[in-house]
């Protein structure tokens, strides 16, 4: 059944203030230019607000300085944060119904907690711990003696490794892998020698990771996710690194054995990182951005090798520079080769 709520109460469970009718139906969320007749949109600023009136939406979240009379609002500090906590709201609850499905193969010796949903052709090995609302759907793989905690939910397709732990309330996204081996060889004489990655991955409470991304195993030791981090589709992580709280990894961004990322970091799209590299917290590194070397002070960093971002801006300015300046250059080698050829001349 489709949801549905009185404004007033979306209101409520926002901490907003209702101005206008505070009893209309609202059965959905949306942007501005989708919205529907019974959609609720959302607002950042003001000079926007011409737009949701024009829009379709049954009500707008806005800003406190927003005010109309077309249509109903909710007057929120931070309309962004209010509207994502009313897509939960709607957000559609998990297609898999508590229970273990009959195909699915569960070793003899896994534990599982209350309201466990798992679905077709999963298989969980022995000793795997499952907690507490976990979600497993179809053809999940799980290595054995892993660890899943509360509430996390594990999308189709995902392996994760034997002695792998995984929080509590984390999402994996379809296809990911977690607790693969690290890509670990030695140079011999006979050729690439494979270097044992008997290590594990512990991903802390709170984490997403994208579809088709990557964590590797530690060769002994741990690769570690830290505790609210986010991480988008097609990322690598390899064995060894350690991934600071809160952290944000956009897509296709690879990071190098043995490096470390502080928390609060921020890396944009196709970021490389080298390995046995430090990032300090609270660093920010722009799309496309190549880390040779650590990074210790928190700020925006850019380019490639990666530079605070102020300068790789001037660096990019004398960039489209350089057609004139080699122009200029080959004028005054011309210059200096006339005037030498003068000089030989007055000294014959």
């Amino acid at each position: 059944m489709a949801a549905k709520f009185r404004l007033a109460e979306i209101a409520r469970l926002i901490s907003g203030e209702v101005i206008g009718d505070a009893d209309i139906t609202i059965t959905g969320v949306a942007a501005l230019e989708d919205a529907g007749e019974s959609d609720l949109a959302y607002i950042e600023r003001t000079d926007l607000l011409a737009v949701g009136e024009e829009s379709r939406a049954a009500a707008l979240i806005v800003p406190p300085d927003a005010r109309t009379k077309r249509k109903p609002l909710i007057v929120t500090e931070d309309p962004k944060l209010a509207f994502s906590r009313v897509l939960e709201l709607f957000a559609p609850e998990p297609s898999i119904p508590v229970g273990v499905h009959p195909t699915a193969v569960l070793a003899d010796s896994v534990r599982l907690g209350q309201d466990v949903a798992i679905g077709p052709y999963a298989v969980v090995e022995e000793g795997v711990r499952l907690g507490h609302d976990v979600v497993l759907y179809p053809f999940v793989f799980i290595g054995r003696d892993a660890d899943i905690g509360d509430g996390t939910v594990v999308y189709p397709h995902v392996f994760i490794g034997e002695r792998v732990n995984v929080g509590r309330r984390c999402i994996l996204h379809a296809g990911c892998a977690v607790g693969a081996d690290g890509f670990g060889f030695l140079p011999t004489a006979q050729g690439l020698r494979k270097i044992p990655q008997i290590g594990t991955v512990v991903v802390e409470d709170d984490v997403e990771i994208g579809a088709n991304s990557t964590v590797d195993r530690a060769t002994v030791s741990t690769t570690r996710i830290g505790a609210g981090t986010k991480i988008d589709d097609q990322v690598h992580i390899a064995h060894n690194c350690v991934i600071g709280r809160n952290c944000i990894l956009c897509g296709q961004v690879g990071i190098a054995g043995s490096t470390t990322i502080g928390n609060n970091c921020v890396l944009g799209g196709q970021v490389g990182v080298n390995d046995h590299v430090h990032v300090g917290d609270n660093i920010t590194i722009g799309a496309k951005s190549g880390v040779y070397g650590s990074l210790t002070e928190a700020g925006v960093y850019s380019g490639v090798p990666a530079r605070p971002h102020n300068q790789q801006l001037r660096v990019m300015a004398m960039t489209q520079k350089l057609p004139e300046l080699v122009r200029q250059v080959r004028e005054l080698s011309e210059q200096v080769d006339e005037l030498n050829r003068r000089l030989q001349d007055l000294q014959r």
